[in-house]
């Protein structure tokens, strides 16, 4: 091949990781690395930066020195494009995303992803949520049936209920030191783990589920929803509704991601509050009330009895993450 040409194709490949290289210090930089990736992955980012960096130089080298004999019997399979279309159609695979990367804004997942991956409530099912939605619309019969897959001519699994029925009180525990509060909650059989967030969670005046204690927070709470029910709750994240929701009624929800985005769930506190139909959909807020117990077919589910509501900005990094660690001391 006429030297010229090879040159120019070191040049173009040279430019493509450079732009490959550049986004990804970009992103890292930015902070804007958490959007994609968790921060678990974050050090493999790291060392794929150090490799890009190098390998774009080692391209560089060669726009200058020329490529090195090849080693071995398959020079037709190292070849470049022999034709503009072909340069276009190969070049333009790498160049695209580098483009899209650096062109198009950043978005955090929100209700649409939510709505088609299904959201977690306090690690129930989506079919709690509805369940509880039908009740409160007075119209049980026909959402359970949508949710569920029940036949028409099926007997529907809850029957409506008055609201102030469908609570139930449950007063808070009263442990006179941490002894008897811990051996109430390592009754329940979920191990030190859980009875540790339990104790420092119940422990406090208000609940406050931040980023760090928000999934281990929920499921937390969902094991033992009876000792939480009473319990003053602050939280915040974005707002979800479902078609069948009164006008009282939304998710403060938030996605956790374990790998990357692609892998991400959705999980949540059903809020219920008189003007809940003004914060709209994606919008970011903090929540305060008082949770309540609900029985929906079984189930104990703690719902969020607002007493305030108020805007607020979505985080740098607004995904959740499981910690694995114990319960900071209270």
């Amino acid at each position: 091949m006429d030297p010229n040409k090879l040159k120019r194709h070191h040049i173009m490949r040279s430019l493509i990781l450079a732009g490959i290289t550049a986004l990804l210090a970009y992103l890292i930089l930015s902070e804007a690395l958490s959007h994609y990736l968790a921060p678990r992955l974050h050090m493999f980012s790291y060392v794929t930066l150090v490799i890009l960096a190098l390998l774009t130089m080692v391209s560089i080298r060669q726009i200058f020195v020329g490529s090195s004999v090849y080693d071995c019997d398959c020079e037709e399979q190292h070849k470049v494009p022999r034709t503009p279309m072909g340069s276009f159609l190969v070049y333009g695979l790498f160049v695209l995303p580098i483009v899209m990367g650096f062109f198009m804004p950043d978005k955090i997942l929100g209700s649409d992803v939510a709505e088609k991956r299904g959201i977690t409530l306090l690690s129930n099912d989506v079919r709690k949520l509805a369940d509880v939605t039908a009740n409160a619309n007075g119209n049980a019969t026909e959402n359970v049936k949508q949710t569920a897959g029940v036949k028409e001519d099926a007997e529907p699994s809850i029957k409506p209920q008055p609201e102030a029925t469908n609570q139930v009180a449950i007063p808070p525990v009263q442990a006179t030191d941490d002894e008897q509060l811990r051996q109430r909650f390592s009754n329940g059989g979920f191990g030190d783990f859980y009875t540790d967030i339990a104790v420092f969670l119940h422990k406090q005046p208000v609940i406050e589920l931040n980023d760090k204690l928000f999934l281990d927070g929920l499921t937390t709470m969902e094991l033992y929803a009876k000792e939480f029910a009473g319990k003053e709750l602050e939280t915040f994240g974005f707002v979800y509704r479902q078609p069948d929701f009164t006008k009282q009624q939304f998710v403060v929800a938030r996605f956790s991601v374990t790998c990357c985005t692609a892998d991400s769930s959705v999980y949540g506190v059903l809020v219920e509050k008189e003007d809940a139909d003004k914060w709209k959909k994606d919008s970011w807020v903090k929540v305060r009330g008082k949770l309540e117990l609900r029985q929906v077919e079984g189930y104990d589910m703690l719902v969020l009895k607002a007493s305030q509501v108020e805007a607020v900005s979505a985080p740098k990094d607004p995904y959740v993450y499981y910690s694995f660690e114990s319960a900071p001391e209270s």
